[in-house]
């Protein structure tokens, strides 16, 4: 995912671990980019590495950085998915959840806003109350892909990171391909490996996740195993056999996106079905 950054999204990056390193995080950041796949990848690694004990960065395995990948750690929601209006109840729940102490031993407690410029005005007044009293083990981030249409006031009460912008599509054209081009690699190498692979999707919202599905689909139905070099003929002709069925596990996994269901089981499940095909 490193080609999503600039060299100057990296010095930002940079810059927020020296920030950490030293104690010295603001509690409110509010990040803007047109990119909304960059603007999550970026968050969910400050996270990473405020949460984590042994601060290796984007590499490291250890059970907290795997549990905010998988959005399983206690003390981190995850409001909004960048397409749809953030209501007033859902900020609620996030401020009651905080009113109480951290499940985790950290002490730190984390919550993501999505489309932070959804939120109804209701929405938006009750952050702003909770944003003028922060406490001192708990961050917000805020992302945006339109910073001109977040109140003034939350701006205000915020560090505001500016990533560069995408001028096209490419940086995320580039991911998916690469995406789809390990995809299909590891089912003719270790097919295992997906399992890790697909993973890379949770921080991620649905929405994403969904398109990813469609565009695997989308090679199925056009055949274009050169174009994402696959050359292995008996994974090529298993494919073929099986064209009809994968396409349609495709969009039964895309189609349960598209519910509030758990994401991970409906990745995993999807990738099963495809096992048992493949």
């Amino acid at each position: 995912m490193d080609n999503l950054f600039t060299k100057n999204d990296d010095e930002k990056f940079t810059l927020f671990k020296n920030l950490i390193l030293k104690n010295n995080l603001s509690n409110q950041l509010l990040i803007s980019c047109n990119n909304k796949v960059k603007l999550a990848t970026f968050a969910t690694e400050i996270i990473k590495f405020l949460l984590c004990s042994e601060k290796k960065g984007q590499d490291c395995q250890c059970d907290i950085c795997q549990r905010v990948n998988n959005q399983t750690y206690y003390d981190l929601k995850i409001k909004g998915d960048f397409e749809t209006t953030i209501k007033k109840e859902s900020i609620q729940e996030i401020i009651q959840t905080f009113n109480y102490s951290a499940l985790e031993e950290t002490g730190i407690k984390v919550y993501v806003i999505k489309g932070v410029d959804l939120l109804t005005l209701e929405a938006a007044n009750s952050l702003l109350k909770f944003l003028e009293e922060p406490s001192q083990n708990t961050y917000a981030f805020l992302l945006t892909t339109n910073k001109t249409k977040v109140i003034e006031t939350i701006k205000s009460r915020c560090l505001n990171i500016i990533l560069e912008n995408s001028s096209n599509s490419e940086e995320v054209d580039d991911f998916k391909n690469n995406f789809i081009q390990t995809f299909f690699k590891n089912f003719e190498n270790n097919a295992a490996n997906n399992f890790i692979h697909l993973r890379q999707l949770n921080s991620y919202d649905n929405t994403e996740c969904r398109e990813y599905f469609l565009a695997i689909a989308n090679v199925l139905k056009k055949k274009e195993w050169n174009k994402y070099q696959i050359t292995d003929q008996t994974l090529i002709e298993k494919l073929n056999r099986k064209n009809s069925k994968l396409i349609e596990i495709c969009y039964a996994t895309a189609n349960l996106l598209l519910e509030n269901l758990n994401k991970e089981l409906i990745l995993e499940k999807g990738l099963i079905d495809w096992y048992n095909e493949v």
